[in-house]
């Protein structure tokens, strides 16, 4: 099964490291007044070790990218940009264990991908309310766990609500000085296609917590204005974010992320699990789960 947490930040350039302003609202990483000092000198709000330490391995991985003139000059919001080597401390920093936990602990609510035959998907119900007590109400981890057998189950900022979470969204903060938001989303290894061909509206880190996706980077749509549509392409595709493969034009980046690996897109994608039965990819890791975060 593939685990990706995808972010997605809300500003289209970068802001001066320096110019970073504290935030008025911690993620939910924070759960208690305070703030407890760390090795890069970051005080964070008082969390949980486990956070903390957490919060500190994806800050120095963004704060890399957040000081490089290049990256900043000619990747953000231009172009995808695949990190060749795995982050430490990223692979497997949140588990299905974690998902069970979060799921069991709170009322999360999360869709199941669904591909429309116009293009594009939409979110089809994970389970069903079985009741009108609260428990009867609630997602269960038996109805993730079925769902992602039949596609992708996506937990829309998740960051919002899941503390571990939470705290790479500060991470990301601090080291970025952007708003951003976090997206979960689980694959099983016998769906070939995670997600159909779209385009985000804001600039896209993809990281991968487990198992392995091949995601697919386009130049650009080939495709028609909509009449009256304005020109910018995200607002032009706002709200109706339907690609097919051969609108998209040659591939900019294609490759399998492997756990811990990060990539940064901004770019109409298609994405997709690796088929553990083709022979081109190691199979414990795609047979397992896929995990993202975005």
């Amino acid at each position: 099964m593939a685990l990706d947490l995808v972010f997605f930040a809300t500003a289209s350039t970068l802001a001066p490291p320096r110019a970073r302003v504290a935030p008025r609202h911690a993620p939910a990483c924070a759960n208690a007044a305070g703030s407890s000092g760390s090795g890069s000198g970051v005080d964070w709000p008082s969390a949980p070790a486990e956070n903390i330490e957490l919060a500190e391995t994806y800050y120095r991985a963004f704060e890399v990218l957040a000081r490089d003139a290049d990256f900043v000059a000619d990747v953000w919001a231009r172009k995808p940009l695949l990190v060749a080597e795995p982050i430490a401390g990223v692979a497997g920093s949140f588990t299905l264990d974690d998902v069970r936990e979060a799921v069991d602990s709170d009322f999360l609510e999360a869709g199941l991908g669904v591909p429309t035959a116009e293009g594009g998907w939409k979110m089809a119900p994970v389970s069903q309310p079985r009741g009108s007590s609260y428990e009867d109400a609630k997602l269960r981890y038996v109805d993730v766990a079925a769902g992602i057998e039949r596609g992708t189950v996506v937990f829309n900022s998740a960051g919002a609500h899941v503390p571990k979470l939470g705290a790479i969204c500060l991470a990301a903060l601090r080291a970025f000085g952007l708003p951003n938001c976090l997206n979960m989303y689980l694959t099983g290894p016998s769906v070939k296609q995670s997600a159909p061909p779209h385009t985000d509206k804001q600039d896209v880190f993809v990281l991968q917590m487990s198992g392995a996706k091949q995601p697919a980077a386009a130049s650009r749509a080939r495709r028609r204005r909509r009449a009256g549509a304005p020109p910018d392409r995200r607002k032009a595709l706002a709200g109706d974010d339907k690609l097919r493969l051969s609108e998209l034009g040659e591939p900019l980046l294609e490759t399998v992320l492997t756990p811990g690996q990060p990539l940064c897109d901004a770019r109409p994608s298609a994405v997709r699990t690796v088929d553990p039965h083709d022979g081109s990819h190691d199979r414990t890791s795609a047979t397992r789960p896929s995990r993202r975060l975005g």
